[in-house]
């Protein structure tokens, strides 16, 4: 596949300002995300950890006294395996203490004094300020009677579950979202948490919160009713330093996480107005570069069609102005080589066809080497002029040359208008071969001997005698190769088909007619829509041959008046033919008398006809 140079340089720019503007989007958002997470958590520990000093004399004597009502009260004697086997919604709900107990215990002033500690430092982030004597609400009713909603969601105390680790299972204590019976209006006797709930711990931060130190988690969860929270947990200790419960807090950072969701689309729509400009930078640069590649592109393109006399103008003075010079420089010498390489080749055309180094599988004749050969299957044509050698004796060697250049200047075209092309020339006789099919040999050969006619009425208007031709037609597997040595070279065509179509040409001067063709090639020639006059001249032993061969004549060069009584004769000449194979002489001399009666000038008539009378 083909890439263009622009959309290359498109690529590689776009690649490029997509990465390097996707990796500075990327550090600005961890960044900033990791910087809004440290304040959120920062700020977390702050508000848990001034809510712990809350936790006076006072408060800490009611929370011993609420660990005691736990440890009292409790009937959690269920074994590991067995808590495993709780699913979430079941430890959800496990209560470890009695339901009546558990209601008893959070009416109490001591739960209370908690609860409402919890509240303080809950309601210490929102805006509304309550007075320090008043009840403060539980988050449900702020919910439903302001809109000044704290940011703080849940604020809960958690103790440890006897004889598990504080990494498993943990035990509420007090949560800031307990109500009273209805209070809400729901008919409940209590919501969030009631004291000596089991819960599973969820993050490891909940159970870090007991080593000492004030903990956050380090991401933001969304909670199971669909709030985006940052959770932080924060000891309560005693007067001693011991680790009484630890204060968990569920901090609301919708807003800050919608926030982050901001600054991501802001870094992904950086990034994509990166990508879009880098390519409409691409798309300006490229052009620009371009146009000068483009010039030498088109002009390197009508140098491989061969049009090398084409020039290209760049103007630009830097490399690709020095490019432009040098090519044009290039073609000045490379036109002055093909137009020497043409002529060259044009002359080599004249002694060694194209198309034979093409059927050699070669494109130039410097490719050929002495040995190559190809195998094909041609259809072979000899056509020799009738008494040549009398003819010459009657001329100077210049009239010699003179005579068969008119002559071959006359029938020679007849041979390429029907795709066929001249192997050689031997004396007067001319060896061509047809690449394509049949009807090419014998379709070139009737040309042959029409265009003949023109040249002898050339010849009668000066007063020479005309001149006939004899021409053979066969086809089948040739080898075309190179014969001689290193030094002298010269293409030929060696096969059993060439020595047999050069037999058939020298029966025509017997038979006394213009074309003999045989009778496997003429079969072949008649399976096309071509219209040939043939007739069956008999079977004829060549030299080289043991078995006869069935040959034809081909008429349609004859005269028009030939053509037809050869045509009404036909029938009567080849049964007398027949006969005179099957020794029947009486028989086929009749039929030859026939023949001579209604056509005195039919040849192979004569010739069978004066046969049998010498018998």
């Amino acid at each position: 596949m083909r890439f263009p140079f622009a959309l290359k340089l498109g690529i590689a720019v776009s690649s490029l300002a997509v990465l390097t503007t996707g990796l500075a989007s990327y550090w600005i958002f961890h960044q900033g995300r990791s910087i809004v997470i440290d304040q959120m958590s920062n700020r977390l520990k702050d508000i848990g950890r001034a809510g712990s000093y809350l936790f006076q004399e006072q408060e800490i004597d009611a929370l011993k006294e609420l660990l005691e009502q736990v440890s009292i009260h409790s009937s959690f004697n269920e074994t590991k395996e067995q808590l495993e086997s709780l699913n979430s919604e079941e430890i959800g709900s496990y209560e470890s203490i009695p339901a009546s107990v558990s209601s008893q215990t959070m009416k109490s002033s001591s739960f209370q004094k908690i609860v409402q500690i919890l509240r303080w430092i809950r309601e210490g982030t929102r805006d509304e300020i309550y007075p320090k004597n008043r009840q403060l609400p539980a988050l449900d009713v702020i919910r439903k009677k302001s809109n000044d909603i704290p940011s703080m969601e849940y604020v809960y105390l958690l103790t440890p579950v006897k004889d598990f680790p504080t990494s498993q299972y943990l035990l509420y204590l007090v949560d800031s979202d307990y109500l009273p019976a209805d209070d809400d209006g729901t008919g409940e006797p209590y919501e969030g948490n009631p004291i000596g709930n089991i819960t599973r711990t969820l993050t490891p931060e909940m159970g870090m919160g007991f080593s000492g130190n004030a903990i956050t988690e380090q991401d933001f969860t969304r909670d199971q009713w669909g709030d985006v929270v940052i959770s932080g947990y924060v000891p309560i200790l005693d007067r001693t330093g011991k680790i009484l419960c630890v204060l968990g807090m569920d901090y609301n950072v919708e807003g800050s996480a919608n926030k982050i969701s901001l600054l991501r689309n802001f870094c992904i729509a950086a990034v994509l107005f990166a990508f879009l400009l880098s390519i409409f930078v691409a798309f300006v640069v490229a052009r620009w570069l371009n146009k000068p590649v483009s010039i030498l592109e088109k002009g390197a393109q009508l140098v491989a069609q061969g049009d090398f006399g084409t020039r290209i103008n760049v103007k630009s003075r830097d490399e690709m102005g020095d490019l432009g010079y040098a090519f044009n420089t290039m073609l000045d010498k490379i036109d002055d080589y093909a137009t020497n390489l043409q002529s060259l080749n044009q002359a080599f055309e004249r002694f060694v066809p194209r198309e034979f180094l093409f059927h050699m599988g070669q494109e130039n004749i410097q490719d050929v080497r002495l040995g190559d050969q190809n195998e094909r299957n041609m259809t072979v044509v000899f056509a020799d002029i009738r008494s040549f050698t009398a003819l010459s004796e009657t001329m100077t060697p210049k009239e010699n040359f003179e005579f068969l250049n008119r002559y071959l200047g006359h029938v020679t075209p007849s041979i390429r208008s029907n795709h066929g092309f001249i192997d050689k020339f031997i004396g007067d006789a001319i060896m061509a071969l047809f690449p394509r099919k049949p009807e090419d040999a014998i379709e070139g050969s009737i040309q042959m001997l029409t265009h003949l006619q023109s040249f002898n009425v050339q010849r009668k208007k000066q007063n020479i005698a005309p001149i006939n031709i004899g021409i053979g037609i066969h086809g089948g597997r040739l080898m075309l190769g190179t014969i001689g040595e290193e030094n002298r070279m010269e293409g030929t065509v060696i096969a059993d088909a060439v020595n047999l179509t050069s037999r058939l040409e020298g029966l025509t001067k017997q038979f006394g007619v213009n074309i003999i063709i045989s009778e496997e090639t003429l079969q072949k020639a008649k399976k096309s829509k071509n219209t040939f006059f043939s007739r069956f001249l008999g079977l004829v032993r060549v030299k080289g041959k043991k078995v006869a061969l069935k040959v034809f004549e081909v008429y349609n060069a004859d005269s028009e008046e030939q053509i037809e009584l050869k045509k009404k004769t036909q029938k009567t000449f080849e049964t007398g033919i027949m006969y005179f194979q099957n020794g029947k002489y009486q028989a086929a001399f009749k039929h030859f008398s026939d023949v001579l009666r209604k056509n005195p000038l039919d040849k192979p008539a004569k010739l069978y006809h004066k046969k049998i009378s010498r018998r």
